[in-house]
């Protein structure tokens, strides 16, 4: 039985990937902090749980996502989780021969290029210190295990975490009519298709580098939003309203769409989102 280490086990994605990867017969160690696990910022902690584990896989789906706070207070931490941290693993990964998979955003492209962005396009230019972070985290990995993993991935959704269906879904309850802005563009991800494409790697029956793993299709907020209520019968007008309507701390893309050469053509939103509300019934 092969032995797989996830990181950031307890979140959305680690929690969906190490049920998945279980049920196809691998033994997982999970690690999260927020259970128990190692500080995933400190490198010797790191390094000696991946050297003394047995593991043959290790997967990071840890991540600081706290965008707006990023801009501010918790700008260090978010380095330290998304930068730092996964350096510190692929280092030790490397060491030991062992694969490495990591989870990267499409927030590291700032351009909105209408067109999309391919996997090998470079032209990076993240808009936050969140996408800033993420992308050294990208360099920090490639630069001390160049044949590892890394699957981008952008708007993920799915149990076990508050997502915009879930806040859409509990404003169109609560209010009389819901804002939603109409000049963000993305591609959502079911998290189940992400574990899934993270799946290949771990049975290596893809080679390793960069992969986007989201929806084949996309669409504004505004548009997602009235998706979410038609697929409930939830009848709450929505108005729409521009990026520039809210104040944040944290800029983000206007149009930020992955396009995936390199895997199998992925399922559209609608599939997606119509899987995610029949397995939460």
């Amino acid at each position: 039985m092969k032995k797989v280490l996830v990181f950031g086990s307890n979140g959305m994605l680690g929690n969906y990937l190490s049920d998945l990867l279980e049920s196809k017969g691998y033994e997982v160690l999970r690690n999260d902090i927020s259970q128990g696990g190692i500080d995933i910022t400190e490198q010797q902690q790191v390094r000696d749980l991946i050297f003394e584990s047995g593991v043959e896989h290790v997967v990071n789906c840890a991540a600081y996502t706290n965008v707006n706070k990023a801009e501010g207070e918790d700008r260090e931490i978010a380095f330290k989780v998304n930068a730092n941290a996964p350096k510190y693993m692929a280092q030790a990964c490397n060491e030991m021969g062992i694969q490495f998979v990591h989870v990267s955003t499409d927030y590291i492209f700032g351009e909105n290029r209408k067109e999309g962005y391919p996997e090998e396009y470079k032209n990076f230019k993240p808009l936050s210190v969140y996408g800033e972070s993420k992308l050294q985290g990208e360099f920090n990995v490639l630069e001390e295990k160049p044949n590892s993993y890394i699957f981008r991935t952008s708007w993920l959704f799915g149990p076990n975490a508050t997502n915009f269906i879930d806040k859409i879904s509990k404003y169109a309850k609560e209010l009389p009519e819901l804002k939603v802005v109409t000049d963000e563009v993305g591609c959502p991800t079911y998290v189940k298709d992400l574990s899934k494409g993270i799946l290949l790697a771990v049975e290596e029956k893809i080679e390793p580098g960069i992969y986007h793993l989201c929806s084949k299709d996309h669409l504004s907020r505004y548009e997602f939003a009235q998706e979410i209520l038609s697929m409930q019968e939830i009848d709450t007008p929505i108005k729409e309203c521009k990026l520039d309507d809210f104040e944040r701390a944290a800029q983000v893309p206007h149009y930020s769409v992955l396009l995936n050469t390199k895997l199998p053509e992925a399922r559209g939103y609608q599939e997606m989102l119509s899987e995610y509300f029949s397995e939460k019934e």
